[in-house]
């Protein structure tokens, strides 16, 4: 998934997406984590915003809550590297900072969210509704399970109703000029084709070892790349949720309350098993200068015949696993015999599942259109949503609560080590009294602390760096474990000999003679390619290959290269079969026009879109527009000690 981001991190779409996720998180810690977004008064300030405050324990929760969100995201695919490399930090610390700014305008502009629209908008919330209908209990569950009261919870919408009532001002009716429906058209519907060659900066290596003069002059011109930085000991004590699990037994009223305030995650959609032969429209098939409109239905007329023909033979006594295969042109199930296997409502299009609720069991429906086709369907199974009771669930149940409770627990014992430390001084006879042990890390640096016993805590790092020497840090609580840290040592930075680090020198030279080399490499076949027009001559001989790009558009991401805008802007300004190259950060590449299409004119229907989807981007740039002027008149001050 990182790689993804990395390779298609200029695309107007992947940016949108991690725009998106901000957005969905900034929302979402007034909601699914309820202090999240709150302002806590901790830990001292890290930014003041017009001469308001953004506190250390209001950061790190946020930020925390943000690594929890893309590990959500991401599952396994989320580490330590997708932190630095996403920034989590700057967008944690940017996000209050756009939050504020946002609350001070909306204030400014008299902007108010009364009690009528806040409690209509809290009753809709799909989490407090039971039978279809607001809960109070459910709500005051809700509540207290996440250990929130009223206030703090409704002043927290209200913030959110605030900043999007905010957002809302700047949707525009604004003139989208005919020039305009035409350049977006173009860049949506003009395709081309390549054919291309792609490699690493260092594909090609040399074979090569290194003098000592010649490591020894490389190391003297770049020894600041090999410099050790400050390095720091911790001593810290570590709580888990693990130690208390087993001495922990839920009564039975706690799980009762847990079931209600949870019921819509025991909700069990509607189910159905089905199996469909699937016949395409297909208005290429249709000849004559008729409208895209009149083909588009000429080529459903069409399906329709064949689709009733079909049904006929099933209705008639045929197979339908076997007619499925024969006629479906729907290739994963036709080779199923059409079985679509179980699936919840809310998978298929709606003409489909409206048509399975008006089914009965083994019935075979009328020919169903949608904007596949003609579907047949056979009903084969439905279950209707459902609640699951209580007794089905009460292990889950417990298992929460438990690990609910022990985090509690936990918090409570680390609470109670702090505050005999700090009195004190005493990390370990604090630890000892509580019967927790004490452990020490090894020295580690802000660039490398990569601590097993530790394993993925940004906040420990952050707090271990921002510690004074012996000094007793405030309790960092997440999900995994409580802690509390005394910075015990300290090293400063230094220059290395060369023999310390000659692995690393010996690495580093390596990679820039395999890089210089490479760049030779590549000049050279640009200059054969040019001469001779054909990729697989060009690159005869080496351990290269010459791939094959699906048709793409200006706005698309090219599979297997990525939104690359120097090579989409060639290849649409190029003649066919002429070649070109490109190197753009780590990689290179040479390629070739093999096909171009260009747009035609555009329905009635793609205009529309096509001004609606003009109008939002018009309103979203105005919008961002606005809040970068807000942010760069505003007085920002960070404590980035604190980061």
């Amino acid at each position: 998934m990182l790689s993804t981001i990395r390779e298609h991190a200029d695309s107007w779409m992947i940016k949108a997406i991690l725009w998106l996720i901000i957005l969905a998180f900034v929302g979402t810690i007034f909601y699914s984590w309820g202090m999240g977004g709150s302002s806590g008064t901790g830990g001292g300030a890290i930014a003041t915003v017009e001469g308001e405050k953004i506190y250390q324990q209001e950061y790190e929760r946020t930020f925390n809550n943000l690594v929890d969100f893309y590990r959500q995201q991401f599952r396994n695919q989320f580490s330590d590297d997708m932190i630095k490399k996403l920034d989590l930090k700057t967008q944690a610390l940017e996000a209050l900072i756009q939050k504020k700014l946002l609350l001070i305008a909306a204030k400014k502009q008299n902007l108010k969210i009364s009690d009528t629209e806040l409690i209509a908008h809290i009753k809709e919330l799909s989490v407090f509704q039971m039978d279809d209908k607001f809960s109070d209990k459910t709500y005051r569950n809700y509540l207290q399970f996440q250990r929130i009261t009223p206030g703090e919870f409704e002043d927290n919408q209200r913030q959110a109703l605030l900043l999007d009532k905010l957002e809302k001002l700047f949707r525009t009716n604004a003139k989208v000029l005919p020039s305009e429906i035409r350049e977006a058209f173009n860049n949506t519907e003009d395709k081309a084709k390549i054919d291309y060659v792609r490699f690493n900066s260092d594909h090609f290596q040399i074979e090569k070892s290194f003098t000592d003069q010649e490591l020894n002059d490389f190391f003297q011109a770049n020894n600041k790349r090999f410099e050790i930085p400050p390095q720091i000991q911790v001593e810290y004590v570590k709580v888990e949720p693990k130690i208390y699990l087993a001495k922990i037994e839920p009564r039975d009223e706690d799980i009762k309350d847990y079931y209600q305030s949870k019921i819509a995650d025991f909700r069990v959609k509607k189910k159905y098993r089905a199996s469909h032969i699937l016949i395409h429209t297909k208005q290429s098939e249709i000849e004559g200068d008729s409208s895209p409109e009149e083909k588009q239905k000429q080529a459903e007329e069409k399906a329709k015949i064949l689709a009733t023909e079909i049904r006929g033979k099933v209705m008639a006594g045929a197979d339908f696993g076997e007619i499925a295969k024969k006629h479906s042109d729907d290739p994963g199930s036709g080779q199923q015999g059409g079985s679509l296997g179980e699936f919840p409502k809310g998978t298929m299009v709606s003409a489909f599942e409206k048509a399975l609720d008006n089914m009965e069991i083994d019935q075979i429906s009328e020919p169903v259109l949608t904007p596949f086709g003609y579907h047949i369907i056979k009903l084969e199974g439905r279950e209707d949503e459902k609640i699951k009771p209580l007794e089905e669930v009460r292990e889950e149940i417990i298992q929460s609560l438990k690990e609910i409770k022990a985090r509690q627990r936990v918090r409570r014992t680390a609470k109670h080590i702090h505050q005999d430390a700090e009195k004190s001084g005493d990390l370990i006879s604090a630890a000892d009294k509580n019967q927790i042990q004490t452990s020490t890390t090894r020295f580690f640096s802000r660039e490398s602390h990569n601590l097993p016993e530790i394993g993925s805590q940004p906040q420990f790092f952050a707090t271990a760096f921002s510690l004074e020497e012996n000094k007793i840090s405030q309790t960092i609580n997440t999900p995994e474990a409580s802690f509390i840290l005394k910075v015990t040592g300290k090293k400063q930075a230094y220059i290395p000999e060369l023999k310390e680090v000659r692995d690393n020198v010996v690495t580093a030279l390596t990679e820039k003679v395999n890089q210089e080399h490479t760049l030779s490499k590549f000049k050279e076949l640009e200059q054969k390619l040019a001469q001779e027009k054909d990729l697989g001559k060009a690159i005869q001989g080496l351990d290269l290959s010459v791939r094959h790009s699906p048709s793409f558009s200006r706005e698309d991401s090219i599979p297997g290269i990525g939104n690359i805008k120097e090579i989409k802007e060639k290849a649409f300004t190029m003649n066919l079969e002429d070649t070109s190259s490109a190197k753009v950060r780590n990689r290179f590449y040479l390629f070739k026009l093999v096909e171009k299409e260009a747009a035609g004119e555009p329905d009635k229907d793609q205009v529309q879109k096509i001004i609606l989807q003009i109008k939002q981007k018009k309103s979203s740039q105005t919008f961002q527009e606005w809040v970068g002027n807000l942010k760069a008149r505003a007085e920002i001050m960070i404590d980035k000690t604190l980061l």
